[in-house]
């Protein structure tokens, strides 16, 4: 597939949607429960889903060839959900969305084992060096690197994160066959918000959310929407793998610039090597 300026425009705004939406995410946490939040986030994105499909008239929608990626999908969006906003609830920004770079460590592994691919030199580079860069990203001078990742239990759920995320992406493109972007977009938002907000009510969790939470909230709205529409119109015209490079690239360097400067983290030499190490990983990973 030929990567057009089109695809590659919409690839970057996209990326840069998903950056915006980090920073908004981590300080909707500071007030808001992690589930909570997700799932006021996911419902709060069905209107604008739903009204675009209406109005564009694009209601295209075969159940059952859809049902095994786009449910499957579905399932995959919750449990990352509630992972992220747990982590970024827990952690510093720049130490957990770098983490992130683990899904096409995951997608290899996976393409090995299920489909029989085998990476190419290049790819098992970018895999280790993903790898090796995690290990130092929050590690201290002095002690074994992978300590690290029991100090920091944000980063750990972050990898769980991009453990489904390694299988959303391919699965959103087989479900785009069968339904039209606004309707799975809107399946999407709805069946994640739904199924936290059935969890929630089983476990008499608070759902409410304060006034203070209002400006981060509307920001993390108006992001994840155009995130979410802005990837799968990209994942229409471009390579996944290059969608998934140009979101992490930006991802892990708007991380470490954000983090210090609207919360404060502390950005040292180290961490900047191992998250700059992480995102040459990602590239080799993804297009070697």
């Amino acid at each position: 597939m030929a990567v057009s300026a089109l695809g590659l425009a919409v690839a970057l705004g996209s990326s840069a949607c998903w950056a915006g939406l980090d920073a908004t995410r981590k300080a909707l946490v500071r007030s808001v429960p992690p589930a909570a939040a997700a799932m006021w986030l996911s419902l709060a994105q069905v209107p604008g889903f739903a009204a675009w499909a209406a109005a564009g008239g694009e209601l295209r929608f075969e159940l059952a060839p859809y049902a095994l990626p786009g449910f499957g999908a579905l399932g995959l969006h919750v449990v990352a959900n509630v992972l992220l906003m747990k982590a970024l609830s827990v952690s510093p920004l720049s130490a957990t969305i770098p983490f992130l770079s683990f899904t096409p460590v995951f997608t290899s592994a996976l393409a090995f084992f299920v489909l029989g691919e085998r990476p190419s030199l290049w790819q098992w580079g970018g895999v280790a060096l993903v790898v090796l860069g995690a290990l130092f990203v929050n590690a201290t001078p002095g002690e074994p690197p992978w300590r690290s990742l029991r100090r920091e239990r944000g980063s750990l759920m972050m990898i769980g994160v991009a453990g489904c995320w390694s299988l959303t992406a391919n699965l959103d493109k087989m479900a785009l066959d069968h339904a039209s972007l606004p309707v799975h977009a809107t399946v999407q938002t709805a069946g994640v918000g739904l199924a936290l907000l059935g969890y929630l009510l089983v476990r008499r969790a608070p759902l409410g959310m304060p006034r203070r939470a209002w400006p981060s909230f509307a920001g993390s709205v108006l992001f994840a929407t155009g995130a979410l529409a802005l990837q799968l119109w990209a994942i229409q015209l471009v390579l996944v793998g290059l969608v998934e490079t140009l979101k992490r690239a930006v991802g892990m360097s708007s991380s470490v610039l954000v983090g210090r400067v609207a919360f404060g983290e502390a950005i040292t030499g180290r961490r900047a090597l191992a998250v700059a190490v992480m995102g040459a990983g990602t590239a080799l990973a993804l297009l070697g």
